[in-house]
């Protein structure tokens, strides 16, 4: 008897972790996401978003009198970290990021690099190489094949095929400079660096990627701040306190967005139309398709 029981208490521990385990199907790589923002999941401040499939978590607070965001993601599967254009991929077709993240799905949503504003650079979206014009003075951030975060400095040639012979692009930007690199600041002469405005403060974003979560998901974090901004260098010192593995520099200015469930969160003067955006999409269904 006290056998059987036993076997049932294990029956019924094992049988309510495999319940709490999801089986994720991975999203397609190209095209909008399937899946909207999930009902009920958006708390009442609209600062916080859980759906089981990713979490978001947003701090608001005030550096050298700037409001400054810190927007922590962790998600399920690296298929929901994801990218969307304006339009053909290599048009010159620009919109508001809340226009692109509203047709893309998009639980949260930023600007990206504005890739189409110049002609230089390395650029792939969503697996597919957009541009090819190696710059040594634009670093490069990789969305890699298990959407980790690398740093290419001073991109050559030589580099960056040495790292397409062992790995897969999913994603590439080029705008920088690239901040953190596996844990370390990195030291350099932004005279060489891509113009933007490195000592000056102005309203800026950067993408940063954290250790994993306790559970294994992918966790990122994005640093916004508002108008009259920060340098690049005080950036550098907020990723570094937050313990960013990698950070990187993304397009700033007016072009700097943060939408969480369509809502702008950051404060900008006006939405200014860029050529494409990051963002981070749901595994859940909606009722409807999960029926059909």
């Amino acid at each position: 008897m006290k056998r059987f029981i036993v076997l049932l208490m294990l029956l019924v521990i094992f049988s309510g972790k495999a319940l709490c385990e999801e089986a994720w199907e991975p999203l397609p790589l190209g095209g909008p996401a399937p899946y909207g923002p999930v009902d009920g999941a958006l708390s009442e401040d609209g600062l916080h978003y859980d759906d089981g499939s990713m979490k978001v978590d947003i701090e608001i607070t005030v550096v050298d009198d700037v409001t400054v965001y810190y927007i922590y993601v962790s998600v399920a599967d690296g298929s929901q970290l994801r990218t969307a254009t304006a339009g053909k991929p290599r048009s010159k077709t620009t919109a508001p990021v809340y226009q692109m993240a509203e047709a893309n799905n998009a639980v949260l949503a930023f600007n990206g690099d504005y890739y189409n504003y110049r002609d230089a650079g390395v650029v792939y979206r969503s697996g597919e190489r957009i541009r090819y014009s190696i710059r040594k003075g634009m670093d490069m951030l990789i969305v890699d094949e298990n959407r980790d975060l690398v740093i290419i400095e001073s991109p050559t040639t030589t580099k960056v095929e040495n790292y397409l012979a062992e790995h897969t692009i999913v994603e590439a930007f080029s705008f920088g400079p690239a901040l953190i690199k596996d844990g370390v600041r990195l030291q350099f002469n932004y005279k060489e660096k891509n113009s933007c405005g490195y000592p000056t403060p102005d309203e800026r974003l950067v993408i940063c990627q954290l250790a994993d979560t306790e559970d294994g998901r992918n966790q990122y974090l994005f640093i916004a701040c508002d108008d009259p901004g920060l340098s690049v260098r005080r950036m550098t010192d907020l990723a570094e306190e937050k313990g960013a593995i990698v950070a990187y520099n993304l397009d700033g200015g007016h072009s700097t967005s943060v939408y969480l469930c369509g809502v702008r969160i950051n404060k900008i003067p006006k939405d200014r139309a860029v050529g494409d955006i990051i963002y981070f999409a749901t595994l859940v269904p909606s009722e409807t398709e999960a029926s059909e």
